[in-house]
């Protein structure tokens, strides 16, 4: 039987997911994934932190294809063999309805779609990289597969709740679906991964790109002059610029703003 060599321990945090996901993510040109059946292919033993982590067995993949529902998504989990080694493929499918025109709307439904499901893969990465010095792979690959089925089929009982077909409460419309959506079971990660993927969408990082050093001077001494009407004028300016730029909705940045980036830029400039 199979079994793997014992991997880093670390406490997983989430800036330390993002910190070291983001760079995978980031490979992904969600504008312009190939269609099946050509796929981008992304080995996670290419990059030295992942083989630290005990995941140098791991194969994202990524393409386009039709779908025969409305989804935006999926991701399935498989694995083979080869040469002594067991390989785990992490496969993502996004819609090729998603990618017929540049309309914003539909860029901003690319964008989560890919994250969404990038988030999922997340999962699946920490719980292999965790489990597998633990218990044989056969085992593993039995428990993780028959978890990827589980959230399939969350995510069709999502579809029905998202298109009115069940009396069960809507799901949020912005696309942030709760922890348990995501969690396989197996992961060294006790932090939320719905932070996760609202963080994959817009962190501070990725907002302080629009909202410059300049224009956060000039929102500080607003602030500090008490003139909070033109301290929403250089925020607005930053926003214009994030939307179209990054393809994420309105509502979604305002979010985010209510919920992180108004307190800590607040509390900065008083």
């Amino acid at each position: 039987m199979l079994t793997r060599r014992n991997t880093i321990v670390q406490e997983h945090d989430v800036p330390w997911v993002i910190r070291h996901f983001r760079p995978l993510l980031d490979k992904i040109n969600i504008d312009n994934i190939p269609e099946e059946p050509d796929y981008q292919v992304e080995l996670l033993s290419d990059t030295r932190q992942y083989i630290q982590l005990g995941m140098e067995d791991c194969i994202l993949t990524i393409c386009r294809r039709n779908f025969q529902s409305k989804a935006n998504g999926f991701y399935t989990f498989s694995h083979k063999e080869y040469e002594g080694q067991r390989l785990f493929f992490l496969n993502i499918y996004i819609n090729n309805n998603l990618f017929v025109s540049e309309n914003p709307v539909l860029r901003v439904e690319r964008r989560s779609a890919v994250i969404h499901e990038f988030t999922h893969c997340i999962a699946a990465f920490l719980s292999i990289g965790k489990i597998i010095s633990e218990i044989s792979i056969d085992g593993l690959v039995k428990k993780l597969i028959s978890r990827v089925k589980i959230n399939a089929q969350v995510h069709y009982q999502s579809l029905l709740i998202q298109f009115g077909n069940t009396s069960s409460a809507v799901t949020n419309v912005l696309g942030i679906y709760p922890d348990e959506h995501f969690r396989l079971g197996y992961e060294d990660f006790e932090h939320s991964f719905s932070v996760v993927y609202k963080q994959l969408i817009l962190d501070r990082n990725i907002f302080e790109k629009y909202f410059t050093d300049d224009l956060r001077n000039k929102f500080n001494r607003a602030i500090r002059h008490g003139n909070t009407a033109n301290a929403s004028v250089f925020l607005g300016e930053a926003l214009s610029n994030l939307i179209s730029a990054e393809a994420i909705s309105a509502d979604f940045i305002n979010l985010r703003l209510r919920e992180e980036f108004l307190g800590y830029y607040y509390l900065k400039a008083a």
